[in-house]
């Protein structure tokens, strides 16, 4: 592979990078990191295509403007990953590349050769790849823990290591330890790993942005946007599963049906926005006090439904209890008490039971709960 091959293949790759983007970031403009990333291909390229054409012309100018551009689509790609990951850019970015335009442009001044202002490109480029790399290490919390994680890293670290080796031979020819004359493994350094390791960080980053895409929206198909528990076709869904396995199994299981006490008088009193608020915090005082096999979710308006895997009529007292007397301690604005009414079930252990039968029973416990003065449970 010689250097217009390598060229090209970069450019087509940037450049498509930059269409699939700007076409992400024009159907959901609140996604930034598409914004980025599209500007990203298209500075790479352009900095690609500008040294293709230096090497013909061999003009310093063309040499800066081409290097600034690569470094400043590099900037772009970082502060792309810091966008996906819900941080701001950083002004660190232009101030190292503001320096390198800078430093370059002196060794020009000074009569540097080639090997020198390689050094002093590749060392900056892998400064920018490394705070790519540090970003999404950093975001995604510790070692990668998904294959579009790892290939995405793994890229990073290719193109890092190519341009370790490029530092390394051009200290080394500066040295006169090896000869100026380009060897296969020194063609291999300067164009096969960083267009092999582009394509590859590229592909990654369209996968991760993808990856996540799937993650949110699988997450919105079973979770309430208000209450941020389980919806209620997720919910059932789960307690379907849960009842058929217990039943097989021969184990306890037990659910309980709740309602917010009185909740059309935060309704009426203070409005819909403060009944919301009443939701999401009782909805919150329930997640935590139960265990974290337990699955709670929000089964319409003010009525929330917990799943209790292993609990027996005796745990069930317990349960329902800890669980009026959480809430009980809750006060909306600090001020106005909030209390819930539960009633619980445990599944029968002589008779065949449905899913539906099971949630008639904790909703005609509830019931009860309620007819007994409400702030209470009833099993």
């Amino acid at each position: 592979m010689d250097s217009l091959t390598a060229g090209i293949a970069l450019i087509l790759v940037q450049f498509c990078i930059a269409l699939v983007m700007a076409g992400v970031f024009y159907t959901t403009p609140s996604e930034k990191c598409t914004k980025y990333w599209a500007l990203s291909g298209a500075w790479i390229a352009f900095g690609v295509l500008i040294a293709i054409v230096n090497n013909r012309l061999h003009r310093p100018a063309f040499i800066l403007n081409g290097a600034g551009a690569v470094m400043i689509g590099l900037i772009f790609q970082w502060h792309g990953i810091r966008a996906f990951y819900k941080k701001a850019p950083h002004k660190w970015g232009w101030i190292i590349c503001i320096a390198f335009v800078a430093i370059l442009a002196m060794l020009f001044m000074l009569g540097a050769n080639f090997q020198q202002r390689s050094i002093l490109i590749s060392s900056t480029v892998f400064v920018l790849l490394g705070l790519s790399f540090h970003a999404i290490w950093q975001g995604q919390q510790g070692p990668p823990k998904t294959f579009v994680q790892a290939l995405v890293l793994g890229a990073i670290v290719l193109l890092m290591t190519g341009n370790v080796l490029r530092i390394i031979i051009a200290s080394l020819q500066i040295a006169g330890s090896i000869p100026l004359e380009r060897s296969s493994f020194e063609i291999a350094v300067a164009y096969m790993i960083p267009t092999v390791g582009t394509v590859l960080f590229s592909i990654g980053l369209l996968l991760l942005y993808f990856e996540r895409t799937v993650e949110e929206n699988r997450h919105l198909a079973t979770h309430d946007e208000l209450s941020k528990l389980l919806n209620r076709r997720a919910i059932v869904s789960a307690g379907e599963y849960n009842l058929a396995s217990a039943s097989r199994l021969g184990h306890e299981l037990t659910i309980a049906f709740i309602d917010i006490d009185m909740f059309k008088h935060f309704n009426d009193k203070f409005g819909h926005a403060a009944g919301d608020t009443v939701i999401q915090e009782v909805a919150s005082i329930l997640q935590q006090t139960c265990r974290t096999i337990d699955m709670v979710g929000r089964y319409g308006g003010e009525e929330f439904l917990i799943i209790l895997p292993g609990v027996n009529r005796d745990a069930a007292a317990i349960v329902g209890q800890r669980l009026v007397d959480a809430v009980r301690q809750y006060r909306f604005m600090g001020i106005h008490p909030v209390t819930i009414s539960a009633g619980l079930t445990t599944l029968p252990k002589t008779e065949l039971c449905t899913w539906s039968q099971l949630v008639r029973r904790a909703d005609a416990a509830l019931y009860e709960a309620k007819g007994l003065g409400r702030n209470r449970y009833a099993a």
